[in-house]
């Protein structure tokens, strides 16, 4: 592959993972697929590199430098997304915000780390990119770049991954300070109502809610949805996909909907009586 096979490949990932955005309701699902997206490109530059190798080191630098952490990079960020999420407390705003303040610190802490890099890359200079980006010239440092079991010798030189993280974390920041103004902007909502009937039965309500497409038009994630029914109701949900899977194994599967709808049909014809 030349340089324009590769750019014109990032394009059509980059529309893929854009589509997938708008299409995809459930969080864990959308970083799934995109993981996967971004992780069969790498695959398939690194047959490309492995198989044809480069004309000479300019060539070689391009590619290290501005092609692989292009791709790199989106899938460390939806990684590191997916386990921002999954370890994000469910307490209020002032744990979440407490949570989110603390992982902002830690991409800062990179940051200050790799500012030779980070700073060298943001000016435009060229005059270590041989020591950067060409195969060979190995990182000294100890960190996570070194030993990641991804790293192949002959698909990475001293700095390309540092740098593909380097432009998740940015990424990444943006979208937790975008959450943090979220809490920020909006008071804690106390509601004084109680679901007491089980939690299988409640995300009866919060699937069917988001296969309808009812809310949000439709954009509204499961987990959104059942993060507003936690707030309305003063309910916990445990673990909402096992439990989804509970709801499929039980003979009446939609057994709560039905009987909503036993109960408002009655009402129905007791007033036509």
């Amino acid at each position: 592959m030349n340089n324009q096979s590769y750019n014109k490949t990032i394009e059509q990932l980059e529309e893929t993972l854009s589509q997938l955005k708008t299409q995809t309701q459930d969080f864990v699902e959308l970083t799934e697929k995109a993981m996967g997206l971004c992780d069969s490109v790498m695959m398939k530059f690194r047959e490309s590199v492995l198989r044809n190798g480069f004309n000479c080191e300019e060539e070689e630098i391009y590619f290290f430098k501005h092609v692989k952490p292009k791709v790199e990079n989106k899938f460390i960020f939806y990684t590191e997304l997916f386990k921002l999420e999954a370890n994000r407390p469910e307490g209020g705003k002032k744990i979440q915000l407490k949570y989110l303040r603390n992982e902002i610190k830690n991409l800062c802490a990179f940051q200050k780390e790799n500012k030779e890099l980070y700073y060298y890359i943001k000016r435009n200079k060229v005059q270590s990119d041989r020591i950067y980006f060409l195969r060979g010239n190995l990182d000294s440092r100890i960190h996570e770049d070194n030993t990641s079991c991804h790293t192949d010798p002959n698909f990475s030189t001293g700095y390309d991954r540092t740098l593909a993280r380097i432009m998740a974390y940015k990424q990444l920041g943006k979208y937790i300070s975008n959450e943090i103004e979220k809490l920020k902007g909006n008071q804690e909502f106390v509601s004084d109502l109680y679901w007491t009937d089980s939690n299988i039965d409640a995300l009866e309500l919060v699937y069917a809610l988001s296969l309808s497409n009812a809310i949000n038009h439709g954009k509204a994630s499961r987990i959104d949805i059942a993060r507003a029914f936690e707030k309305m109701f003063n309910i916990k949900f445990k673990d909402i996909y096992g439990t989804f899977k509970g709801m499929r194994g039980r003979s009446e599967q939609i057994s709560f909907l039905k009987h909503l709808i036993e109960v408002l049909q009655k009402r129905m014809d007791d007033m036509d009586e």
